[in-house]
C-alpha cells in the first residue's frame, strides 16, 4: 500500500473518530480561549511514556497531524513507564519554549501535577492520551480531553480470545487450570486487568454451571479497581469477588452502605429462626439448596484461586523473571498467561521461549512491536491486544489544535481496540495499524523532534 493510501486510510479512521467526538461534544469540556491567536504556525509539545514502538507510531501521528495543520511538533519521551522526573523536565522545556499546547501521556497520576499546573497558568492547554492525571480540583480538571483506548475494554478482548483461540485449538474452557498475569507499573494495568480477570472468570464459570454477579462499575470508579479484584501481587485466592466477606470489604472501600450489609446479616438470622416453622420436607430442600449454595460458591472461590498475579513490573528483564518465576521448568500448572503492555508481552514470550513451552501454555499480550509479532508467528505468543498508537498521536495533536482555537472538545475519546494473531496480521487494516510508517514517513522530516527508538 503506498504512502498516500496509507494516509487516506487513517485519514478516514481519524475523521471517523473525530466525527463521533463531535457529537459528544455538545456541552463537554472545560476550558477554552483562543490560545496565542488561535492561528497554526504556533508549537505543541508531544511527551510520551517510554522508547518502545508503540510510542513510536503514536510519535509518527502526530507529526503526520502537526505537518497537516502547521505546527511544530517538539517530541520527547521519558525513559520508561514509572519515570516521570523527565516528564516534569519535558513540561518546564515546553513552558519555556512558549508552546501552545502539551500533548502527554503522564507516567504519574499525580507528580505531575505542579508542573502541568504551571503550564495551564500560561495559558498553555493540555491533551492527556493513554491515560490521565488526578487533577486536585476536579471542576477545574488539569487536562482538557484524555484520548485512548478503554484499558477495561482491552482485558475484554484478551480474555474472549483466550477463550476463542482455547477452543480452536479443540481444548474445553471448563480445563483451563492456573492463570497467570504479569502486570505493569503503568496506570493503565489495574483496569486491563479487571476486565481480562472478569470475563474469563465468567467464561470459566459458565462451563461449571456458576455465574458471577456483574461488577459495579461506579463502585469501582469510587474505590479502585484493586480493591474490586479483591487483592494485590501474588495468589489472589481467598473469597471471590461476589462472597459475603469481600462484598462487605469491597462495600466499605467503595462508599457503600455498611448498614446494608448489617441489615442482610440480620435477615440472615431471622431466615434461621424461621426454618424451625417449616415442614420437614420443606427443611430438607433449604438444606439442599444450602448445599448447592456452597457447593457453587467453593466452585467459584476456585476459579478465583486460580488467577495467580506478579509483582507489577516496568521493564522487559523483569517481566521475564516474574514469568520464570510462576512458569518453573515445566509450566507450573499453568494454561494462560496475560501480559498487560509491551514489556510484559515481550517478557513473557521471552520465558515461554527460553523454557520450551510453546505450544503448553497459551499466551495473550497488550501493544505489539516486531519481536512480539515474531513470537506470534512462531507460536510462542497467541495474539496480542492492539491500540491504535497513530490515531492516539493524529487525534491527540488535532484536540490539541482545536483547544488553542477556543473549540470545545469532549472530555473523553475512546479509539477502539483491536487482536492480533496469526491468521489475521495480513488484513489491511491491521497491516497498518502494525507499520503505519511503511513505505516512508513525512514525520521524520520534522523539525523540533527527538527519535524515539525502540528497546
Amino acid at each position: 500500500m503506498n504512502r498516500n493510501k496509507k494516509n487516506g486510510v487513517f485519514r478516514t479512521v481519524a475523521a471517523c473518530t473525530l466525527s463521533a467526538a463531535m457529537l459528544l461534544s455538545g456541552g463537554c469540556g472545560s476550558q477554552g480561549g483562543s490560545g496565542k491567536g488561535g492561528r497554526p504556525g504556533g508549537k505543541i509539545a508531544v511527551i510520551t511514556k517510554q522508547p518502545i514502538a508503540f510510542w513510536d507510531d503514536v510519535k509518527l501521528g502526530a507529526m503526520d497531524a502537526g505537518n497537516e495543520l502547521g505546527y511544530q511538533i517538539i517530541y520527547n519521551v521519558a525513559e520508561g513507564d514509572n519515570d516521570y522526573a523527565s516528564q516534569v523536565d519535558y513540561i518546564k522545556q515546553a513552558i519555556n519554549a512558549k508552546v501552545d499546547a502539551i500533548v502527554i501521556a503522564p507516567n504519574s497520576q499525580t507528580d505531575l501535577n505542579d508542573s502541568l499546573q504551571s503550564a495551564v497558568d500560561k495559558g498553555i492547554k493540555i491533551i492527556a492520551i493513554n491515560s490521565n492525571v488526578q487533577s486536585p480540583d476536579q471542576n477545574n480538571p488539569l487536562t482538557l480531553s484524555l484520548i485512548n483506548s478503554s484499558d477495561f475494554d482491552g482485558g475484554v478482548t484478551a480474555a474472549r480470545n483466550v477463550v476463542k483461540g482455547w477452543r480452536e485449538k479443540g481444548y474445553d474452557v471448563a480445563d483451563i487450570q492456573k492463570i497467570g498475569i504479569i502486570g505493569s507499573t503503568a496506570s493503565t494495568s489495574d483496569m486491563r486487568i479487571l476486565g481480562f480477570t472478569d470475563t474469563l472468570k465468567r467464561a470459566i464459570g459458565k462451563t461449571r454451571n456458576v455465574e458471577f454477579e456483574e461488577l459495579n462499575m461506579m463502585a469501582i470508579i469510587m474505590g479502585g479497581a484493586a480493591a474490586a479484584m479483591g487483592g494485590g501481587s501474588g495468589d489472589w485466592g481467598g473469597a471471590p469477588d461476589d462472597s459475603a466477606a469481600d462484598g462487605a470489604a469491597f462495600g466499605a472501600d467503595a462508599g457503600g452502605d455498611a448498614a446494608a450489609y448489617a441489615a442482610a446479616n440480620s435477615a440472615d438470622a431471622d431466615t434461621e429462626q424461621n426454618t424451625e416453622e417449616l415442614t420437614a420436607a420443606e427443611q430438607e430442600l433449604l438444606a439442599k439448596q444450602k448445599e448447592k449454595e456452597a457447593a457453587d460458591e467453593r466452585i467459584r472461590q476456585g476459579i478465583m484461586m486460580s488467577f495467580v498475579q506478579s509483582e507489577p513490573v516496568s521493564k522487559r528483564k523483569e517481566a521475564k523473571e516474574q514469568a520464570m518465576k510462576l512458569l518453573g521448568s515445566d509450566g507450573n500448572g499453568f494454561s494462560v498467561l496475560f501480559g498487560t503492555n509491551t514489556n510484559a508481552t515481550l517478557g513473557i514470550g521471552d520465558a515461554i521461549n527460553e523454557l520450551g513451552l510453546s505450544g503448553k501454555v497459551f499466551a495473550v499480550g497488550f501493544n505489539t512491536d516486531d519481536e512480539i509479532i515474531s513470537y506470534i508467528k512462531n507460536g510462542v505468543l497467541y495474539g496480542t491486544v492492539v491500540q491504535n498508537p497513530y490515531v492516539i498521536g493524529y487525534v491527540g495533536v488535532k484536540f490539541a489544535a482545536s483547544a488553542v482555537q477556543g473549540e470545545q472538545l469532549t472530555n473523553h475519546l475512546n479509539t477502539g481496540v483491536s487482536f492480533v494473531k496469526a491468521d489475521n496480521m495480513n488484513d489491511d487494516f491491521i497491516k497498518l495499524i502494525l507499520n503505519p510508517s511503511s513505505n516512508g514517513s513525512s514525520a521524520n522530516d520534522s523539525s523540533g523532534s527527538s527519535s524515539a527508538g525502540k528497546n
